[in-house]
């Protein structure tokens, strides 16, 4: 058997050495600004880093580049702002002028066996950490949830690339599941020994992971391509050992990036201690923070008193105290607004106020009463000076749906592509 030993210590060549400074400054750098609360802890002791570059990067924007940017936004539900992309150039540059200057000041050097370890790990636990938080919230379906009312009644020309794609994926909860185990997978990256594995996984996952945000518009493109950059990298020791085994199928042996040697045990005990309450620590936060998703889910997705769909019927009333050209009504979030489709299916947003103990409903400025029954639909009245308006709300039935009301099927004599 042919042995590829990837980390034999050998005297690095100038162009590598020069390439490995750059990329551990460049890497590491970016990993403690766009950590996005991967490590355990590190939010509570990052704040002086996000200040400071909070501070810089609107700077370097105005006075440098003459890029000019609204400066209260930083990194929000979208991880490509403005401030983002600026402070990735500010980290490149910096990476460039560091490598340049480490290169003069240490140019004797053979190699950097022990920093290369150091900054796989760096690597290994924060690809691992990121994808398998994203893996465990579409287990736990919570990143993409299924269709709601709204969606089901939203033309297909109305959604945004990013709406069509998180639909397209909230709609089963067991592809999120699949997708969400493989990404979970990449926990492999925390053993040294299963570093290949776990990384051949991360670089298929991040270019699905890619693909999606991409094409689909979403705003996570930057740390979606570092993911798979990252994991790229990790493999470049093995970049023989794997031509070996897929292109010349010939038998290899896949030796773990080698580890530091430590002469005494307190130093080996240390740093297992110290492995295991960072995972420990890991496995906390992803619990209290799947709970807390969790609540702040159930809590902003509480359902309306009226929750569903109605028709709206206002045949014969004189004066009408709601426009004539309302079609549809959706109550579906407690939160004070429905959604209104008129005669052309244009759809609007309407303040609305319900007093589900008192019956009472306020809608387009006026108070109504309300009366729900046996069959769901709801009865409004609204008595003025010379007549009461009655206005019907006739409720439709959701599971009529097609996307609802298709399921799984074993058997199928022709397609169903509809």
């Amino acid at each position: 058997m042919h042995i590829l030993n990837e980390n034999a210590p050998e005297r690095w060549p100038a162009f590598r050495k020069l390439g490995f400074r750059f990329s551990f400054i460049f890497i590491l750098s970016f990993i403690l600004v766009f950590n996005n609360g991967t490590y355990p802890l590190y939010g509570y002791i990052s704040t002086p880093l996000i200040h400071f570059m909070q501070r810089l990067t609107p700077w370097f924007a105005e006075n440098i580049l003459g890029y000019s940017y609204d400066h209260s936004i930083f990194i929000n539900g979208s991880g490509d702002t403005s401030y983002a992309w600026v402070s990735l150039l500010i980290l490149f540059l910096l990476a460039l002028v560091g490598a340049v200057l480490w290169s003069i000041l240490d140019r004797r050097r053979a190699s950097y066996t022990i920093l290369f370890y150091w900054l796989t790990t760096a690597i290994r636990y924060y690809v691992a950490f990121m994808l398998i938080n994203y893996g465990l919230y579409k287990v736990f379906y919570m990143q993409m949830q299924p269709p709601r009312l709204t969606q089901l009644l939203q033309p297909l020309g109305e959604y945004s690339p990013m709406g069509l794609a998180w639909t397209y994926i909230g709609y089963s909860q067991g592809y999120n599941i699949l997708i969400g185990s493989v990404e979970i997978l990449s926990g492999l990256l925390l053993f040294r020994k299963t570093v290949v594995a776990g990384a051949l996984i991360t670089v298929a996952t991040s270019i699905n992971i890619m693909a999606v945000n991409y094409f689909y518009d979403v705003p996570v493109k930057m740390v979606s391509t570092a993911l798979l950059l990252l994991s790229i990298f990790l493999l470049l020791p093995y970049l023989k050992a794997l031509f070996a085994i897929f292109i010349s199928g010939k038998p290899v042996q896949l030796l773990p990036i080698q580890q530091p040697l430590f002469n005494k045990s307190w130093k080996r005990k240390s740093l297992f201690i110290a492995k295991l309450a960072v995972l420990l620590l890991f496995i906390v936060q992803q619990g209290m923070g799947i709970l807390s998703t969790k609540k702040m889910i159930v809590e902003y997705l509480k359902k309306s008193p009226l929750y569903g769909i109605y028709r709206i019927e206002q045949a014969g009333t004189q004066g009408k105290s709601i426009p004539e050209d309302w079609r549809l009504i959706v109550f579906e979030i407690d939160n004070n607004k429905v959604l209104i489709r008129n005669t052309d299916y244009t759809p609007q947003r309407e303040s609305v106020v319900i007093d589900a103990t008192g019956k009472k409903i306020t809608l387009n400025n006026y108070q109504f009463d309300y009366q729900i029954n046996p069959d769901g639909n709801i009865h409004l009245t609204k008595t003025f000076d010379d007549h009461t308006a009655h206005i019907k709300l006739i409720k439709q039935d959701v599971q009529a749906f097609e996307l609802i009301q298709r399921k799984f099927h074993w058997v199928q004599e022709y397609p169903y592509n509809r």
